[in-house]
């Protein structure tokens, strides 16, 4: 077993050995007539289906037959072969190239175990200089799943899934390879996989031992070759490789046990279906690539090489992260000067844990990209990919989430292991812009015999971008108490932290509709004209009563939205209306005593009344203590009568007694 020198953390299950049962996500075996899930590219064809009589149309399209070729150097697998057919990529002319591309999306967050049998045979053309014969080779490789793959990478070197300029001329075209690649493995006869010559692996720190120079024989012929993670033309880095040597210096010798290319040199002029099965069995091997789940994802790769010793482990490697959140996947297979012809047979794909009954994976979609800097009113759109992992029918499928209302799905009905795809579209708000970013949740769900199935949730954060580059104070020129129809007024300072200029200064308050800012233009960070004051105002509702308090958040956003500020805030204590004071009249109160009866005189209170606010204009504040019952000569008066009255009471009682 080979690892990538420096990586920690391998693998170290031996190959064959039980693992925990997972469900199934593809099984494609590719003996048919049809392959629904896959398109085609090029060459690629069913030998299964019924020979077609036209060349395939240029790019992606349906999986159809292959044509009847009388004159083909080697003689292909017969057509119309159902339940013995193969998917060949390639037959053994010279200059071919083909490839197949799944649809539909597979869920990655349990691991993955994909397996398949592969048979390189056949060359017609004598073996380069030093080289094994034999060409290109076939690769499998996985691509970010929320990514449109409807084209491979670039033939030859490149196999498939890599970039290349052809022959290393300025001049030629830069092909770019796979959409968002995310692992490629060549099972490379040739060699040229293993090496950067044509640019592959360009804009990579780390570079194949074998640089980027053109060798003969090819760098790495018979060897299992590893690429990570690249876009266009950059990136598809070299990770590893079936070798011994990973220093500069060459040779770099195969560690593979066995051959990746079979035996077999030809077949008879029109064999049967059955016959070529069992003439094709002695150069048919057998790969397994096992992604497991996160914290710590590891690749491994085992090869059978149909020589009696079974599955051999022949890589394992720290897998590239971070890993996409499901992953689309396919073959590539090409000839050059030299030939081969490339089959594909028993694609399985299973979970390495189980599912939950009802799988969700919610995901952005990649294409188109979304810009670096989201502003209010750009789209968002959302790819929800839906699997049944239960061992019965679900109906009425459908898939909710907690800020789109339109989410629809390519099928509402799903049987066991089979997956649909939904998609939906959010508009960015100013709330979202003001938070810096969004996150929505999102559930399945369908109807089995026993009734409703839900998934687990699955949430996904949009960051909006932008680089802080501002700072923002925020304040209320006035903190309250404030009633219904009241104006509270703020004051916004927003300053430049940066080197450069800023322009298009902007102010977002999620209450605030109109902020003014005396500029929009600011200068470098310490210089004059470096900093801007923005206003606004708010006009306290009935509603705000309730809650007691106002608080509103604002950022500043400038150069289009590329700076951005951290989150300002300030808060306004509310208060209901101050109920007016009413009249009082004081009731007239008697006292009766045998000889002498004293009336006290009504006593009538003024009104006074807190002024209300009557436009939206800011509320006049008291300045003092508002006066409040009778007058102070009234009290005074009503006090002596009231002695008076007393008086005379007690004498009237003690001249009585005596």
């Amino acid at each position: 077993m080979l690892t990538l020198v420096g990586l920690t953390g391998l693998v170290t299950t031996p190959p064959g050995q039980a693992q925990p049962p997972g469900d199934v996500l593809v099984d494609e075996t590719f003996t048919g007539a049809t392959a629904p899930d896959f398109d085609a590219v090029g060459t690629a064809c069913l030998s299964g289906a019924p020979a077609s009589a036209t060349p395939p149309p240029a790019g992606s399209h349906p999986v159809g037959g292959c044509p009847e070729v009388p004159d083909a150097p080697v003689p292909q697998p017969p057509t119309d072969a159902a339940d013995l057919g193969y998917l060949q990529l390639t037959d053994a002319s010279r200059d071919q190239a083909g490839a197949v591309l799944s649809r539909t999306p597979i869920p990655s967050g349990q691991g993955v175990e994909i397996s398949f049998e592969q048979w390189q045979y056949g060359s017609t053309s004598a073996p380069p200089i030093g080289g094994a014969g034999g060409a290109d080779g076939i690769s499998f490789f996985l691509v970010d799943g929320a990514a449109e793959l409807d084209a491979p990478g670039a033939f030859g070197g490149s196999l498939g899934y890599a970039q290349k300029q052809p022959d290393d001329v300025p001049t030629n075209p830069f092909l770019p390879g796979v959409n968002h690649g995310y692992l490629g493995i060549g099972l490379d006869v040739l060699g040229n996989y293993f090496g950067d010559w044509e640019r592959r692996g360009e804009g990579c720190e780390t570079r194949s031992p074998a640089g980027t120079a053109f060798h003969v024989p090819a760098p790495g012929s018979n060897m299992v070759t590893v690429r990570g993670p690249g876009n266009g033309t950059i990136g598809y880095c070299f990770l590893t490789a079936t070798t011994s040597n990973f220093s500069t210096t060459g040779p770099w010798p195969s560690t593979l046990p066995g051959l990746l290319r079979g035996p077999l040199a030809t077949l008879p002029a029109s064999p049967t279906p059955a016959t070529a099965d069992q003439l094709l069995e002695p150069s048919r091997r057998t790969v397994t690539v096992r992604i497991t789940p996160a914290p710590n994802p590891e690749v491994t790769v085992d090869v059978d090489f149909n020589d009696g010793d079974g599955a051999q482990r022949v890589l394992a490697f720290d897998a590239p992260t971070p890993v996409p959140d499901t992953y689309k996947l396919g073959f590539g297979g090409s000839t050059g000067l030299w030939t081969d012809v490339h089959l594909i047979r028993k694609l399985r794909v299973t979970s390495i844990d189980p599912l939950p009954a009802l799988n969700l994976v919610k995901q952005v979609r990649v294409d188109p990209p979304l810009p670096a800097v989201l502003g209010v009113g750009d789209e968002v759109t959302y790819q929800y990919t839906v699997t049944n992992s239960g061992n019965t029918p679900l109906t009425d499928v459908t898939v909710t989430d907690s800020k789109l209302s339109d989410v629809t799905c390519a099928a509402t009905t799903l049987e066991p292991n089979q997956t649909t795809v939904c998609t939906g579209t959010y508009v960015i708000t100013e709330e979202d812009v003001i938070n810096g970013e969004v996150t929505n949740v999102a559930v399945a769900t369908g109807t089995g015999p026993d009734g409703p199935v839900d998934s687990p949730p699955s949430t996904v954060t949009v960051p909006i971008g932008g680089e802080t580059g501002l700072a923002l104070t925020k304040e209320v020129d006035d903190a309250g108490p404030y009633e219904p129809g009241e104006t509270a007024s703020y004051t916004y300072t927003v300053t430049n932290l940066g080197d450069g200029p800023v322009s298009d200064v902007e102010i977002l308050d999620d209450r605030l509709t109109d902020v003014v800012c005396e500029s929009t233009e600011l200068t470098p960070a310490g210089t004059d004209g470096d900093s801007t004051t923005c206003t606004a105002t708010y006009l306290v509702e009935e509603g705000d009563v309730e809650a007691g308090t106002v608080t509103n958040r604002a950022v500043a956003l400038g150069n289009g939205g590329a700076l951005r500020s951290d989150e300002a805030e300030a808060t306004i204590e509310v208060v209901g209306p101050t109920p007016p004071t009413t009249t009082t009249t004081s009731p007239t109160t008697t006292t009766t005593s045998p000889t002498t009866t004293t009336t006290t005189s009504p006593s009538t209170s003024p009104s006074t009344t807190h002024p209300t606010s009557s436009s939206p204009a800011p509320r006049p504040k008291p300045t003092g203590l508002a006066q409040t019952g009778a007058s102070v000569g009234t009290l005074a008066i009503a006090g002596l009568l009231l002695l008076v009255a007393g008086l005379t009471t007690v004498v009237t009682t003690r001249a009585r007694r005596r």
